[in-house]
């Protein structure tokens, strides 16, 4: 089978199984096959998982933040479009403002602290609460060739003291009842402790606006994601909290994702 016939076909099992970002799992299980020293192989594993409804990135154990290659595993959570989006959101700002230091909570796999570290040259500091997350964010860096300062802990608590221009996060957010009714491959792919965001889906988004702030330089910024029900809420936590909402960061659909907050 020639190459631009895996691409055809490939784009045809997507297409019918409708992906949450159906260009995104072409081009990655396209840029696998043409890495792979295999491609016959890779494209029968591709396919076979692709029908299963699981994404690309479940069935090859890495994805691509642009250009940053991010392996994940079922110990931290599968960066989907939403956090590619507030990724290079967070990046251009960073870029344009010179940024010196950066914080990302809840960095899992580590895609946010790895791809600002290559991508704008400037000190990162990662903080989990899951030491197996840790792992596999570290490795990321070092395959990359970046430094990160990982530490393990609870969300603010092993940063407290330092300042900082930019904090990044993509916190837990589903509700805690939701999470039953999720597509089985991100149940069983991903630590619970990576989703659940307590009942209403937002109790990291109220600690972590509640004192991010006093970790901010003047004029730093506060990039987060949510889910696409929750960007009133979270507008009127921010709010309470004293943050002013500089940016908001839509999906494809429209729908509100991330909020840059000062």
């Amino acid at each position: 089978m020639k190459d631009h016939n895996f691409s055809e076909s490939l784009r045809i099992i997507i297409v019918n199984r409708e992906f949450e970002d159906n260009e995104r799992e072409l081009s990655l299980a396209i840029y696998h096959i043409n890495k792979s020293s295999k491609p016959l192989e890779e494209y029968d594993r591709l396919a076979e998982g692709l029908k299963k409804g699981i994404p690309v990135s479940c069935i090859i154990g890495y994805t691509l933040i642009g250009d940053v290659p991010i392996k994940i595993n079922r110990n931290v959570l599968n960066p989907g479009p939403e956090t590619v989006i507030l990724i290079g959101k967070a990046v251009n700002y960073i870029i344009r403002l010179k940024s010196k230091m950066v914080l990302d909570l809840c960095t899992g796999s580590g895609a946010v602290a790895v791809t600002v570290a290559k991508k704008c040259r400037t000190k990162v500091v990662a903080t989990d609460i899951s030491k197996k997350a840790l792992e596999i964010a570290k490795h990321n860096a070092s395959e990359n060739k970046v430094t990160v300062d990982f530490r393990l802990g609870d969300l603010l608590e092993t940063v407290r003291g330092m300042m900082f221009d930019v904090i990044i996060t993509n916190p837990p957010y589903v509700k805690s009842g939701a999470i039953a009714s999720l597509p089985r491959f991100v149940r069983d792919f991903a630590p619970l402790t990576a989703i659940d965001g307590g009942a209403d889906g937002l109790f990291f988004h109220r600690a972590i606006m509640s004192g991010a702030k006093d970790l901010l330089r003047s004029g730093g910024s506060l990039f987060i994601e949510c889910e696409d029900d929750q960007d009133k809420e979270i507008e009127g936590i921010a709010i309470k909290s004293g943050w002013e909402i500089k940016e908001k960061f839509p999906n494809k659909h429209g729908k509100i994702r991330g909020f840059r907050l000062m």
